[in-house]
């Protein structure tokens, strides 16, 4: 039997609820974490350029506590924007071969809790799915939307899928294909209720690729990875 957990419980992360339950702390002991104001960085020295997108991605997550649309907000006002799946799974590939720290940073199961938005906002039109994302065009940022292509696995693997399978093949939109092999990465596949984005985290438990977060979601543990263009 597979423990469906709720997006959220009692109006905070569901994930973080679950885990703080089967551990046994009290929902009073709960610290209040107050919102980390940390600015988007700016030196090109906090930035690794990833040739096969052609984008600056900065090595460190900032805006932590900050809900989707927020980071959205803040990383345009800065030329800045969220990294889709297929230009995050690129950031990856790249720092598996050039930065190993990096990588492991975001991949390795091991605790704190570490996790970060990605560019992937899925709509239905028409009885479709779509995923809606952001590119940049002529120096502007432009949102576009792609129907996801059928070869999409559309069924949550708890576990698992393979990372490296995901890392080296997936449909056009950053997703795995159906026929992946198994492995130690969840995988939560998008939801069609017109109120999912996607997200990356690893813990000491799992490495996870959400595809049903509520984009209102906020944690201290939660931000996001700059991505500016190459000028």
């Amino acid at each position: 039997m597979t423990l469906k957990i709720p997006k959220t419980i009692h109006g905070i992360d569901g994930k973080k609820a679950y885990e703080r339950i089967v551990n046994g702390i009290p929902e009073e002991q709960t610290p209040i974490v107050q919102p980390i104001q940390n600015p988007i960085m700016n030196s090109t020295e906090d930035f690794i350029y990833v040739p096969s997108i052609n984008l600056y991605v900065a090595k460190q997550r900032t805006l932590l506590n900050s809900n989707y649309n927020e980071c959205q907000e803040s990383l345009h006002k800065e030329n800045s924007k969220m990294l889709t799946i297929p230009e995050f799974k690129e950031f990856l590939n790249y720092t598996k071969d050039n930065f190993l720290d990096i990588y492991n940073e975001i991949t390795e199961i091991r605790n704190p809790w570490r996790s970060e938005w990605l560019d992937a906002d899925f709509k239905v039109e028409n009885r479709d799915l779509f995923v809606h994302y952001h590119v940049f065009e002529n120096n502007n940022i432009v949102r576009k939307k792609e129907k996801l292509d059928k070869d999409i696995l559309m069924e949550d693997k708890t576990p698992g899928i393979s990372l490296d399978g995901w890392l080296k093949d997936s449909i056009k939109q950053g997703l795995p294909k159906q026929n992946i092999a198994s492995g130690n990465l969840y995988y939560w596949f998008p939801r069609s209720d017109n109120n999912s984005v996607a997200g990356f985290y690893a813990d000491g438990g799992r490495a996870s690729l959400y595809c049903d977060w509520y984009p209102s979601s906020q944690d201290s543990s939660l931000g996001v990875r700059a991505a500016k263009q190459r000028v």
